[in-house]
């Protein structure tokens, strides 16, 4: 009797081979939007452009009363503004590397070691490792497995290939689906060796690692991820914004078995421990002209102590 492989139903999108022309609109977008943050630095954040943007953002929104009719309120306007779903592969290529994620000088930062790079080494990694992925799974696909196997194999390619992208709410969180998985808002330039350390931990205060003290010695330069939790080098309130916005905007998308492990008290510890910085303004001005919506807790941080006091 002849073998059949059973008909695999998978999203394989992060394996397909990219073109050539992709990845050069990519590197000439990056190369473009250097230029102009060198020759005008007001291109990187204008400050009262922003403040237009927010006070027509926001003018039918109620932000003073209580916590759970903020949550509310907020939810269903971070939806309906959301009006630019974009898929993973081009948030992460076309957004993140080219403009997004941008440091005021240019460079990029690592979300949790602060390792600077020049964002063309972000984008060509993330190229080879598309090509890498296409190439493995070119392989796979010869072999006759059934669905459980090709999983597993599928998996097993994700995790030896990763890209230089963090999502802050990891994707096993919620299956991995959009359009959580290419929100800008959560997702940050990210060494593959941090994302491997951090794996799908929540987020956690160890009390024998205080990375903001001076005494302090480099661990690993990405963090410690000990027991249930992830304390990260660096980047502790971008991180903390980030996941909240993620709590409201998506509120029923993560697992209910992982909601009990987060740590929430923690998260709103390292938004008022860690103020806003410029470059958060600049990513939430930029993703808010991509995809429509803003993080709220970027806009007035303190909204966070209110929702959840």
């Amino acid at each position: 009797m002849e073998n059949h492989r059973e008909d695999i139903e998978l999203d394989l999108t992060e394996f397909d081979q990219p073109g050539i022309i992709a990845k050069n609109a990519a590197i000439v977008l990056l190369k473009n939007n250097l230029k102009r943050i060198k020759e005008n630095e007001n291109i990187y954040y204008d400050k009262e452009k922003d403040a237009q943007f927010m006070k027509k953002y926001y003018r039918k929104l109620n932000l003073h009363g209580k916590g759970k009719n903020v949550f509310y309120s907020l939810h269903s306007y971070l939806k309906k503004t959301h009006k630019n779903i974009i898929p993973y592969f081009l948030s992460k290529d076309m957004y993140l590397y080219t403009w997004v994620d941008l440091q005021p000088d240019g460079t990029m930062k690592s979300i949790y070691s602060g390792k600077i790079n020049d964002p063309d080494t972000f984008l060509l990694d993330d190229f080879m490792t598309v090509n890498e992925r296409y190439e493995k799974f070119q392989e796979l696909n010869q072999l006759y497995l059934n669905k459980h196997e090709m999983l597993k194999r599928v998996k097993s390619i994700d995790y030896e290939s990763k890209f230089n992208t963090e999502h802050i709410v990891p994707q096993s969180w919620f299956n991995a689906a959009e359009p959580m998985k290419g929100d800008l808002h959560h997702l940050f330039v990210c060494q593959p060796d941090c994302n491997t350390l951090r794996s799908n931990l929540p987020y956690g205060d160890h009390a024998f690692y205080n990375p903001e003290s001076e005494t302090e010695p480099i661990r690993n330069h990405c963090g410690v991820a000990s027991g249930e939790y992830f304390e990260p080098e660096y980047g502790k309130g971008t991180v903390a914004r980030a996941m909240l916005y993620f709590f409201v905007r998506y509120p029923d998308a993560i697992k209910k078995s992982i909601m009990k492990k987060i740590h929430i008290p923690v998260l709103l510890k390292w938004n008022r421990d860690f103020p806003v910085t410029v470059y958060e303004k600049h990513r939430n001005l930029a993703i808010y002209e991509i995809q429509g919506n803003r993080n709220p807790f970027i806009d007035f941080s303190e909204l966070a102590d209110v929702i959840w006091p």
